[in-house]
């Protein structure tokens, strides 16, 4: 219950100095695994008891708190699911409890308990964040485990809608068949990289690779055996790079590699690696390559979009000269934009 000065618990205790939580307490063995971890902070020790014993059997694992300095000082040592908390103890009150989780996990649930005479307190709690609240005396039980099992549904509910939208903006920007970035993605990082060349001086270069002769294995062996060397591909440019760098599909047998901080020698010892790569993959006897073009961000470049035609045009020099060769756009003399290739490579 809550312990204003004139309640029938006599005056309220002094507060606690010890900071430790009192009481970790698994779920019971019938419980494969908790459904979650809970935070129980009241200082009625025979009623906090008994509503641990009672989340437990609904099988969460439990730390107790008498008061609320043990409760803060718990919060950092465990990842709650959920916390119990009394509106009135020793040292923190429940809401501050309550804020303090808030900092640390936005999306944590908390069950205040409440007095019948301090509804505005819950009240206060509700439109702070806190999921629902229980006045004491409980009517019964059972209005305790629905509160906590809604609660924990809640916290669940907030997760995985978390989860699935992390999914669905990791798919939005990924290529299905390797895993690489997208087109979309590439697009967006160029703008960002090349800006930030053009104001700061940065280094930055492009690397584009195309498959030799991958429709030759898509006639002779089957698409399955395509998709298997531009995964086998994707997976030599991937070992390549490092986490700042953006390796992308950009078309059917296409890459390109976006490297921040990279001048055009080091681009060109990342191409010739992966060229090497994927010149060793095979497809039963058939044995597959890349050309490869480099090119090194010049304010020469009015945009992107032509930083992308010299890679390409670096690209169309290494099919060229011939299969599974890497070729560097040089900046030419006299100021002339660089060319596409035509048609396909």
């Amino acid at each position: 219950m809550d312990k204003p000065q004139n309640s029938r618990l006599g005056p309220l205790r002094p507060e606690s100095t010890d900071t430790t939580p009192l009481f970790i307490s698994g779920a019971p063995p019938e419980h494969d695994a908790p459904i979650g971890l809970a935070l129980v902070a009241d200082d009625d020790t025979e009623f906090r008891q008994l509503l641990v014993r009672r989340a437990r059997k609904m099988g969460l694992t439990v730390v107790e708190a008498e008061d609320g300095n043990q409760a803060i000082a718990a919060l950092p040592q465990y990842p709650f699911d959920v916390l119990i908390l009394d509106v009135y103890m020793p040292g923190a009150n429940g809401l501050a409890v309550f804020h303090a989780a808030r900092r640390l996990d936005p999306e944590i649930q908390a069950i205040i308990l409440t007095g019948s005479a301090s509804v505005e307190s819950a009240v206060e709690a509700l439109r702070g964040g806190v999921y629902d609240y229980l006045t004491k005396p409980l009517e019964s039980l059972a209005s305790f485990e629905v509160a906590l099992a809604r609660a924990l549904e809640h916290r669940h509910l907030l997760r995985e809608n978390a989860r699935l939208f992390a999914e669905v903006q990791r798919l939005a920007v990924t290529d299905s068949l390797t895993s690489l970035y997208n087109r979309h993605k590439l697009n967006e990082t160029l703008e960002t990289e090349v800006e930030r060349a053009h104001r700061y001086g940065r280094p930055l270069a492009l690397i584009m690779v195309d498959m030799d002769g991958l429709k030759a294995v898509n006639d002779s062996l089957g698409h399955q055996a395509g998709d298997a060397v531009l995964q086998q591909a994707a997976q030599a440019v991937r070992s390549q790079v490092r986490r700042v760098d953006t390796p992308t599909r950009f078309g059917g047998d296409e890459f390109i590699v976006v490297l921040p901080e990279a001048n055009g020698q080091e681009a060109e010892r990342v191409a010739r690696r992966i060229a090497a790569l994927i010149k060793a993959i095979r497809i039963g006897a058939t044995q597959v390559s890349a050309s490869v073009g480099v090119a090194e961000w010049s304010p020469y470049f009015p945009s992107g979009k032509e930083f992308m035609a010299a890679a390409d045009a670096a690209l169309y020099e290494a099919k060229r000269t011939g299969r599974g060769q890497v070729a560097v756009w040089k900046l030419p003399d006299r100021k002339a934009q660089p060319q596409t290739r035509q048609g396909p490579g």
